[in-house]
């Protein structure tokens, strides 16, 4: 039959001969359903699926268009149905018909909006005039009973004649700029092929990502906690402003009038660091601070640099700072090639080479008086920058190798090969889908565009493979 429905290319369902009754899968495969069931064919006037809270507008919507629908069911009977990720919808949508919505559309007892285009006086028509049944407790079986009999009843058909409203079709949903994307709560990982670059990914991830909240100085700030940006190099005269604190760190404090008392200065780049680092290469101990708690304990402009650390692997010098508040649009960039200035100073005087420099800023914070310049300047270098579609293997190859795709028989085989081009593994495989899989599961690359460069060839293979084409990697198929 022919209904009208939202948008029915982009949200999928599936109609039956019913008039009065719908149906919500939640979790499970609508299409097999549909199919198994001759009943649902024949009593369901639509049937579709409720993966998300947003699908809620969906239903809402399809509701709106068809009022001869009094009986809504939900069948969320499978394991996924019931994770968090499947009971997110189906709890807006029961607590919906339970408390209805707010004046600017928030589902009542939520803090969950439905889209400004739906009106709250025709969704209270909809709850008044619709019944919501849950039957998730129930086997497919159960549920097909239960529809034909309420596809059956009198009420049912006296409905199909007499609609409890017009159909209303609220216009399409526009987007509302989101201000803050979505994002994991703490933990962050950023590299790039120069500090300049780094520091540019970070401000951006903050522009994109950071929380918006306030500070002690009155003024908002965006935040992310717990960002690591490694930045390879930094150019050449570049002065560090925690100097003072790390060289002329104070090792006690005047406590009364002996001469026990007298103050006195530790340089800890050379006499804790250098001297650590000299007797063992491998020590673990070469730490500075620059944290002074009877100094800092009461002040309101600690140091925001705390802690470095260096630690060498195969004769290089690595240098791992934190930072427990970093103005990262200010004071990222001179920071980083201070600190980089450091550590070249620290690997010379070692004859170690220049290692990595880690900076791991705990909260990496724009504050709200430069977001319009961060904001420009991340448009200029991320948002409407074109992405490069040819491989460059000075900025782009991945540290932990790069994948051979092969077919070999029924197979697919994904070699992979370390950056000197050794072999290191050999994964085979009988789809794309589950060589992907197992790549990401054993997180056997470091960079996203690799793993979605690898996913794509493995599909192509995996096409040639079934249309017995020739395939190359990196060349496009010929059918």
């Amino acid at each position: 039959m022919s209904l009208a429905l939202y948008q029915p290319e982009k949200y999928k369902v599936y109609l039956g001969a019913g008039k009065s009754v719908g149906l919500c899968t939640v979790w499970n495969e609508p299409e097999l359903v549909f199919n198994r069931s001759a009943a649902i064919r024949e009593k369901v006037a639509i049937l579709g699926t409720l993966y998300s809270r947003h699908g809620v507008n969906v239903i809402l919507r399809n509701l709106a268009l068809n009022p001869t629908i009094r009986t809504l069911y939900l069948w969320g009977h499978g394991a996924l149905s019931n994770t968090a990720f499947g009971l997110a919808g189906r709890t807006i949508l029961e607590q919906f018909w339970r408390a209805g919505v707010e004046a600017d559309g928030t589902v009542s007892g939520t803090k969950f909006k439905l889209e400004k285009e739906i009106k709250p006086a025709i969704l209270e028509k909809i709850r008044a005039a619709v019944r919501l049944e849950d039957l998730s407790d129930r086997t497919l079986s159960e549920v097909e009973k239960l529809i034909e009999a309420a596809g059956s009843s009198h009420a049912a058909k006296a409905s199909r004649d007499k609609p409890y409203m017009s159909p209303v079709a609220f216009p399409p949903a526009v987007p509302e700029a989101v201000e803050v994307f979505p994002s994991e709560t703490v933990g962050w990982l950023v590299r790039g092929r120069s500090i300049l670059d780094a520091w540019s990914r970070v401000v951006e991830r903050i522009m994109r990502y950071g929380v918006i909240k306030g500070t002690q100085y009155g003024y908002q700030q965006r935040e992310l906690i717990g960002v690591t940006w490694l930045p390879p190099e930094c150019p050449p005269g570049i002065a560090y402003t925690y100097g003072n604190r790390l060289q002329r760190y104070p090792h006690f404090v005047r406590l009364g009038r002996t001469s026990r008392d007298k103050p006195g200065n530790i340089n800890q780049i050379e006499e804790v660091i250098i001297k650590q680092m000299r007797a063992s290469p491998d020590s673990r101990r070469a730490v500075a601070t620059t944290m002074v708690p009877s100094i800092d304990k009461d002040s309101k402009e600690p140091p925001c640099l705390t802690q470095i650390q260096t630690l060498q692997s195969g004769g290089a010098l690595h240098l791992l700072a934190t930072v427990r508040s970093h103005d990262i649009f200010k004071a990222g960039l001179p920071n980083a090639f201070g600190l980089r200035t450091i550590q070249k100073k620290i690997a010379a005087t070692l004859g170690f080479t220049l290692g990595q420099l880690q900076i791991t800023s705990q909260s990496a914070h724009i504050y709200e008086q430069d977001w319009t310049e961060a904001f420009k300047l991340t448009r200029c270098l991320f948002w409407e920058r074109e992405p490069s579609l040819t491989f460059n293997p000075a900025t782009q190859s991945d540290p932990r190798g790069n994948f051979i795709i092969t077919i070999e028989g029924d197979e697919l085989v994904a070699t992979l090969q370390g950056p000197e081009g050794e072999t290191l593994l050999k994964l085979t495989g009988p789809s794309a889908k589950h060589l992907a899989k197992k790549i990401t599961q054993l997180e056997l690359l470091a960079r996203t565009d690799h793993l979605a460069d690898v996913a794509m060839e493995l599909q192509k293979a995996e096409i040639a493979k079934e249309r017995g084409l020739n395939y190359q990697q990196d060349r496009n198929l010929v059918f």
